[in-house]
């Protein structure tokens, strides 16, 4: 009878362990998944935001309004200006060539995936590559090229970070416009970003595109086969605000 009392006894410990262990199992993978959930869905919301910012700074270089605010989740994640970009447009048989740098604004979501708004293109970039969620309103055709540059500047803070939302106010401070004086088929874009591999995809997909190659690790270079360039800069000033 003690035998019996005592295997019983060992038994349902047996089983009550395995039961706590098996609780604990799917608990841990329970949370490791919504946490992955919540992940996915903090970098989605960020495209949706960056893809609204896009728009309005359109509607800012386009001289519609003056300036925009556009709200941006964060949800933990961090808002900033990044390290300029270089756009170049050169054309030798003009004489024309003009370099411009531009500062991205980056959503850092903290799990290796930044969503970028960079000259007019909304990039997502992780890990496993990157891609243009959102393109520029450049126009590489064989008859025409006009080339927009979207010349973003931080004003006061350069980063914001919380739990709840900011905002960012974008303002038109004035374009310039650039055209060649002569008909030319020689034209060159060069862009130099951490996105390269992002405009890389982009410029060699246009109907004005003869070649396209990345010349360094962050630099891609085109040659464009068009007869006409017309190239934009305006000046955007960036305000971060909770």
């Amino acid at each position: 009878m003690t035998d019996r009392g005592q295997s019983a006894t060992v038994g349902f410990v047996v089983i009550f362990s395995m039961v706590l262990l098996m609780v604990a199992l799917i608990s841990v993978s329970g949370f490791a998944t919504l946490d992955h959930v919540q992940d996915a869905e903090r970098v989605n919301n960020g495209v949706r935001s960056f893809e609204i910012l896009s728009d309005n700074v359109d509607d800012v270089v386009g001289d519609e309004v003056p300036s925009r605010t556009t709200t941006v989740k964060l949800y933990n994640s961090q808002l900033s200006a990044a390290e300029t970009t270089t756009i170049e447009v050169a054309v030798p048989a003009d004489d024309f060539t003009h370099r411009f740098e531009v500062t991205p604004i980056v959503l850092d979501a903290g799990t290796g995936t930044e969503v970028v708004y960079e000259n007019g293109a909304v990039i997502r970039s992780d890990p496993d590559g990157q891609v243009m969620v959102d393109s520029p309103t450049m126009l590489l055709t064989t008859d025409y090229t006009v080339i927009p540059v979207v010349r973003t500047t931080p004003v006061g803070s350069t980063s914001v970070a919380g739990q709840t939302s900011a905002t960012v106010r974008t303002t038109h401070e004035g374009t310039t416009v650039l055209r060649t004086d002569t008909e030319s088929d020689d034209v060159t874009l060069t862009v130099t970003s951490p996105r390269s591999e992002a405009w890389l995809r982009y410029l060699d997909a246009q109907p004005g595109t003869d070649t396209c190659n990345r010349v360094a690790s962050d630099t891609v270079s085109c040659t464009l086969d068009t007869s006409e360039v017309t190239v934009s800069v305006t000046d955007i000033a960036v305000r971060f605000d909770n």
